[in-house]
């Protein structure tokens, strides 16, 4: 598919896609040989006819050995001190006992094993089976770890612990059908986690690492039909660092959390093979012109058969789901000459009328399905095999802007479908430690994903190469990816990467996943800086993404080559505003801050006397377990964001760190949204999920509950909307000059015609200061544009502590369509607290350590002021209707009283239930407006837990 491309070339200019292809090209770097030879196969044309009738039949003959099987443990394989030793001096290496019994042998008793079920991880199926204490409960990681962690002279989050110190050895027995006699059989793993050896009916297959996929082994010549087959698995002990590993690494210790899975974490299969047999199918959209969409087909013919053959491939493209007699359907067929092993062909295929897959925002997410099948003869009545896989037609394409740096930049402006696109995105980490793969939880997870106006989820380099349920939820969703490889911090050069398993891990997920339209973006990992060395783990990866799947971007890490993740704000406490003023970037790859979630979810990780207490200590090992780097620090950090009034119990801190991490995401974001299409790109805020429960980045916690920041994310990623962009939130003084700008968003492809922006400023009193109405714009599809830059006079300093500004979008009928509540000034910091902020910024300063740590806490708990709380008073009413069936509905919120509502939230909602979504929440209301807020539910889940406030509004 070397005419394939994401980008169009410049006259004159070189990005650095170019460069970086040109590379790649030049380049013979491997770790696999085979794999490099099949990268060389020049793929042959294959020549489309048009077919008629109904595809062959074909029914796959494979026998899934997912379900139970025996798991028991060992001492590991000790080799020595220095290693390997063979006894002449240090200590001597010895096997483990599982090898020393040939636990893998024939006849084995393993009736005393343990019965789990397999897809699991080690630790997934002790804690099933009360041999391990939950390890995500309160203090029982950090208790293993201090009591029996390994080695002791590592900081205690960097151990390993007893299990993951272990080999853990895995084996199932299952009868061969008969019918398979005389047919070739491949035993295939889904996933193993990390590294270990197959054993088959006595005979040890080799083995294996990585953990997205393989191996694949002939098993024909050790099959049994006369009685059980006997397979099974030695998991080797945990690794101890991830860092050259395609392995999630914040389950190393390093994060907010240790958990290092190991296991069977994805399916086992056997499957009987034909002759030959039809693999790695590949889609991709050449074009859409003419009413018509050219596609690029590609597949390859595996032939076991000596002889050149010539067999018929027959192609059906249809809209997913349609039934086998779709009139719309597409048929065609291929004559193509096989000889033994790897045949690789391309066709081009044109799909009349065909309807196109859209971002989240943009339309529907159109979705087909291509089957291919083969005969082995032009009269043959079923296909000998057959394949289909699922599809977009869409195109992706990077442009550069007017100011892009040649050579060092990547091209960054999204183009879809023609249409140029501002990324509102998010992080995305994989949602469990143990592996689990639960779809009813991405579900969940994609789907307020989908509600939150998230356009773009960076599958982010510390956490998995996703699964195939995964892109086909964010397929149906319209949700965009943009899929890392697994390699953190700086991966390190051959011979501590094994450049052999990054090549088949890599190769294998690019094959499987290239159809998917919503990968757009396929990237090398996390944060891997200026590399020191020769950086071939990057560059492989990239020779394989461009030389498999050459109609997407492959960027060598984020950031990089024209992003920025911002470490400042938090990490080194500068001012948040100030701090991502002066970092600006086209493409902002990570920011953000953590927050606590809400207190029940809180409450499912440690035990409620652990929220009994303000300020949490050193003693507080619960809490601290479940906080980023284990230490008091973690909230410290927060507090300086989030001191909306003084903060003495957890109830406040909770309430204020999701708060203030709401307000982090929206400033950024519409600093990047007011330059979309000209500076800008897009966003990815830190981050959408979590991997462990506690105090973290994720707007959605572990359980799968929304935090208040969700909604305010929400908010900011509207495809319609108005909003404002300013210097500061605190630190206004009276005779100051409040500047903003007023921006409009229609990012859609219809006009929006007749619409005005209003914006009004709000003193302490909640009496207009100012005010403005825009009418009659017309905002242009996918467009931003600025509506007005406001300059206004300060009044006296008792009117500005705290001043608000709202900005609000509506229809031509004035019905809302959007809007926007700002405050400022509304942190009372007194000015020993300044100063105590002041000495701990920094990266090496913003350290609490020993009484710094109490100090913090005493001056957050003493803040003299809480402003937005002794607003004027508002009054609400509310009230709920169900519909019919109970699944779905409308709270409608009134404000009653003579000002606005200033941060209106509905609390009691049951949205920690995986089937409940709640439209909206913390949002402001003028006097008088009514606002309904719908509401998606289960038919039995109860709402009579529900209440209605605001910060300036009782609860009701």
């Amino acid at each position: 598919m070397s005419t394939l491309s994401y980008y169009r070339p410049v006259d004159g200019k070189r990005y650095l896609d170019e460069v970086q292809d040109e590379a790649y090209a030049s380049s013979s770097l491997h770790g696999d040989a085979l794999i490099e030879a099949e990268s060389r196969i020049p793929r042959r044309t294959a020549i489309v006819e048009p077919a008629s009738g109904a595809m062959p039949a074909h029914r796959a003959e494979r026998l899934c050995l997912s379900g139970a099987w025996r798991m028991i443990d060992c001492d590991p394989a000790d080799p020595g001190d220095p290693a390997p030793n063979t006894g002449w001096f240090g200590r001597r290496a010895k096997a483990s006992p599982g090898m020393i019994e040939k636990w893998y042998a024939p006849g084995f008793d393993r009736s005393a094993w343990h019965e789990v079920q397999v897809p699991t991880t080690v630790q997934k199926a002790l804690v099933e089976l009360g041999l391990l204490e939950d390890p995500l409960w309160n203090t029982n990681t950090i208790d293993e770890l201090e009591a029996h962690g390994e080695p002791k002279e590592r900081p205690l989050w960097f151990r390993r612990t007893r299990v993951e110190r272990r080999d853990w050895w895995f084996a199932k027995t299952f009868e061969t059908p008969p019918a398979w006699r005389g047919k070739r059989l491949t035993l295939r793993f889904d996933g193993l986690d990390y590294s270990g050896t197959v054993f088959f009916n006595g005979a040890s297959l080799g083995h294996h690492k990585g953990m997205f996929g393989g191996p694949d082994l002939d098993i024909t010549g050790l099959i049994r039909y006369d009685g059980p087959n006997e397979l099974v698995m030695r998991i080797d002990q945990a690794p101890e660092s991830w860092n050259g590993l395609l392995k999630g690494s914040p389950g190393f210790g390093w994060h907010y959390g240790h958990l290092i899975s190991m296991g069977i974490w994805r399916d086992v299969w056997v499957q009987a093979e034909p002759d030959v047999a039809i693999v790695d199918p590949y889609v991709a959209t050449a074009s859409i012109e003419g009413g018509a969409a050219k596609l690029r087909i590609a597949f390859a013919a595996d032939s076991r058969s000596a002889d050149r053959a010539t067999v018929v491939v027959e192609g059906d493209i249809r809209r997913k789901g349609a039934p086998a007699d779709a009139a719309s359907a597409l048929r065609f067929r291929s004559a193509v000459e096989a000889s033994y092993g790897r045949n690789e062909f391309e066709a081009d295929v044109e799909l009349p009328d065909p309807a196109l897959w859209w971002p989240v925002g943009y339309g529907d997410p159109a979705l087909y399905t291509l089957t291919l099948a083969v005969r082995d003869a032009e009269d043959a009545a079923e296909a000998v095999d057959a394949i289909a896989v699922d599809f977009g037609v869409r195109t992706i394409e990077l442009r550069p802007f007017a100011d892009t740096a040649p050579e060092t930049e990547y091209r960054w402006q999204f183009v879809v479908n023609g249409v140029p696109m501002f990324i509102k995105g998010a992080n995305w980490c994989w949602p469990d430690p143990m592996l689990e793969q639960n779809e009813a939880l991405y579900e969940r997870l994609l789907e307020l994903a989908r509600r939150g106006n998230v356009q773009m989820l960076r599958a982010w380099g510390g956490g998995l190469v996703e699964g195939d349920f995964f892109y086909r939820m964010c397929d149906e969703k319209g949700i965009m990816v943009y899929q890392e490889f697994p390699l953190c911090w700086g991966p390190p050069d051959s011979p501590h990467t094994d450049l052999g398993v990054l090549d088949r891990q890599v190769t294998r997920s690019v094959k499987r996943l290239r159809s998917h339209p919503s990968l757009v973006m396929w990237g090398g990992g996390n944060e891997n800086g200026p590399h020191g060395g020769a950086d071939e783990g990057l560059f492989l990866v990239g020779r394989r993404c461009r030389r498999f799947d050459p109609s997407r971007p492959y960027h060598r890490t984020d950031p990089w080559g024209g992003s920025v993740h911002n470490w400042h704000v938090y990490h080194f406490g500068e001012p948040m505003d100030a701090a991502t003023l002066a970092m600006p970037s086209v493409m902002y790859g990570e920011y953000g801050i953590p927050s606590m979630p809400n207190r029940d979810s809180c409450l499912r990780y440690v035990p409620e006397e652990a929220l009994a207490s303000w300020p949490p200590t050193e003693d507080s090992r619960g809490l601290l377990a479940h906080s980023h780097q284990f230490s008091l620090k973690d909230v410290i950090k927060v507090m300086r964001y989030g001191a909306y009034g003084p903060i003495r119990d957890w109830d406040d801190y909770i309430a204020y760190s999701q708060t203030a991490q709401g307000e982090t995401l929206r400033f950024t974001a519409e600093i990047q949204r007011a330059g979309a299409g000209v500076t800008k790109s897009g966003f990815w805020y830190y981050k959408f999920t979590d991997l462990f429960p506690g105090h973290s980045w994720g707007i959605i916690d572990y359980y799968g509950t929304p935090k208040l920041s969700y909604y305010r994310a929400m908010q900011a990623c509207r495809p319609r909307s108005a909003f404002a962009t300013y210097a500061k939130m605190n630190g206004w003084a009276a005779g100051e000059t409040f500047e903003a700008g007023i921006h409009a968003a229609n990012e859609t492809r219809e006009t929006l015609d007749g619409a005005s922006v209003s914006a009004t400023l709000y003193g302490s009193d909640l009496i207009e200061l100012w005010s403005n109405r825009y009418e009659g714009l017309t905002l242009a599809p996918n467009a931003v544009v600025s509506v007005d830059r406001v300059a206004i006079a300060l009044a006296e300093d008792e009117r500005i502590r705290p001043f608000l500004l709202a900005v609000a979008l509506r229809a031509a009928d004035g019905s809302l369509v959007a809007d926007q509540w700002y405050w400022f000034n509304a942190q009372a910091k007194s000015e020993e607290l300044l100063a105590f902020e002041g000495r701990h910024t920094g990266n090496a300063e913003n350290e609490y350590p020993g009484e710094q740590a109490a100090e913090a806490f005493d001056l957050y708990a003493s803040l003299p002021d809480a402003p937005m709380r002794r607003l004027p008073e508002a009054r609400l009413e509310w009230s709920l209707e169900r519909s019919a069936d109970g699944t779905a509905g409308e709270i409608r919120i009134r404000n009653v009283g003579a000002v606005p509502a200033v941060r209106v939230t509905i609390e009691g909602f049951p949205d920690d239930d995986w089937g409940s979504y709640l439209g909206d929440n913390d949002l402001g209301l003028y006097p008088g407006e009514a606002r309904g807020i719908p509401f998606q539910t289960r038919r039995e889940c109860p709402l009579d837990g529900i209440s209605v406030g605001a910060w300036n509004a009782p609860r009701i």
